[in-house]
């Protein structure tokens, strides 16, 4: 098969061994090796992973392209209780690091979320997780301290789709600035009280600093100075079987007090864009979400998750600020389409994202008649090899960015999960 020459040269290495079942064989891990099954039975559980996404537009953008981004991620998981005799008490540490490119801006194609979740932060060493959490099993109380990122525990949703608009949680697509996913981290602290098995209320206070997102030198960064304000988040959730088919709801609200630039109004009141003042500083940044995940089916039985299972979310936020004040999307999962390959998933992804109205206004694009971009991805996660997961993708863009200006977006991309 030939490749367009641009192409070849930002093919990367991880995509042509995945075409290469051999190579990929040898390079992946098999059964655990004994060392790390010794450190296992410790309660020490290490985590090495490498996921690449690579992607090309058929159609909209300025222009034809390919690009491919990915992350290594190194983590180690500590099970206080067997090591040191701490009963109910983890411990966990995690580093990544991002390369590549983003086909967003490779191709002009102008969308809000870019196809490629695994790009952005900066191509630097970023620390995701290094916490503390201990369990009160007769009253039903967690506390967990330490740097992590919030979609650990608030609307959490797992990054199985490659597009954004379906991958981790959603605040951080439209407040990204004082609500960091991984990789990025932030100090904080969480309560959690569970009446039972299934029902949980989750509180938790964590600190808003700029600089921990610095892409020349605050993926590391540990000291807490450049404090600009407080996120505190609020869930209550309800997990549980109907059935035997499992199911999780929850609703949650958060209060940001750090200040956050206007979206278009200056000190004056009038468009900062147009003026050389600055923008208008506004606090007391608020929101709050929605989730619905429910499996549907028992399929072929195959496994526990064997089925179709549907994922709801829904975020929105004030107008007051930022460039996007919601997003909402539904995910079908069928699990174990062939009795024969109980791990492999079919998926269907359809979501929006709404511009906010003043933010463009301040762009003077509010002329568009359109103001919500809207992403379907399709994909099939193929499990190969143990700890090897290639998942071919096609995603369709209507409006991209949100303008009816802009032109629609055919993507095919391959995310390919390495576990070693």
């Amino acid at each position: 098969m030939k490749l367009p020459v641009r192409w070849k040269r930002g093919l990367p290495l991880l995509t042509l061994l995945s075409l290469c079942p051999n190579l990929v064989a040898a390079a992946t891990l098999t059964p655990l090796t004994p060392a790390r099954e010794a450190l296992q039975a410790k309660g020490v559980t290490v985590d090495i992973n490498y996921t690449s996404e690579d992607a090309a537009n058929l159609s909209g953008g300025a222009k034809h392209s390919f690009a491919h981004a990915g992350q290594l991620g190194l983590g180690a998981e500590l099970d206080l209780d067997r090591l040191w005799g701490w009963p109910d008490t983890k411990a966990q540490v995690a580093l990544s690091l991002r390369d590549g490119d983003n086909l967003n801006v490779r191709a002009g194609l102008g969308q809000q979320l870019h196809s490629q979740e695994v790009y952005g932060r900066g191509s630097i060493w970023r620390l995701g997780s290094l916490w503390l959490s201990k369990r009160w099993a007769s009253s039903g109380m967690k506390l967990k301290l330490g740097r992590m990122g919030v979609g650990e525990d608030f609307n959490t949703l797992d990054c199985m789709a490659m597009n954004l608009t379906f991958c981790g949680s959603q605040p951080a697509m439209i407040v990204g600035d004082y609500w960091l996913n991984g990789p990025a981290s932030q100090w904080g602290a969480v309560m959690e009280f569970s009446a039972d098995d299934a029902r949980y209320v989750r509180l938790g206070v964590y600190q808003v600093n700029p600089r921990y997102t610095d892409e020349q030198g605050g993926g590391l960064r540990l000291a807490p100075s450049g404090t600009a304000g407080t996120l505190t988040p609020i869930e209550l959730g309800w997990n549980g079987k109907t059935n035997g088919l499992s199911h999780h709801y929850a609703v949650g609200a958060w209060y940001s007090s750090a200040p956050r630039a206007d979206a278009w109004q200056d000190v004056q009141g009038q468009p900062w864009v147009d003026s050389s003042l600055a923008p208008a500083l506004r606090s007391g940044a608020y929101g709050a979400w929605l989730s619905v995940h429910r499996q549907l089916t028992h399929g072929n039985r195959s496994s526990d998750q064997a089925g179709l299972e549907v994922k709801f979310d829904a975020v929105g936020t004030d107008h007051r600020t930022g460039a996007v004040v919601g997003t909402a999307h539904a995910i079908l999962i069928y699990t174990a389409p062939w009795a024969t390959r109980p791990s492999d998933q079919l998926g269907l992804g359809v979501g929006a994202t709404e511009i906010n109205p003043r933010a463009r206004q301040e762009s003077g694009d509010e002329r568009s008649s359109a103001n919500i971009e809207y992403t379907a991805e399709a994909f099939f996660a193929y499990h190969w090899h143990r700890g090897v997961v290639l998942q071919p993708v096609v995603q369709y863009v209507v409006h991209p960015g949100g303008r009816s200006s802009t032109p629609d977006a055919l993507v095919v991309g391959l995310k390919t999960q390495l576990s070693f």
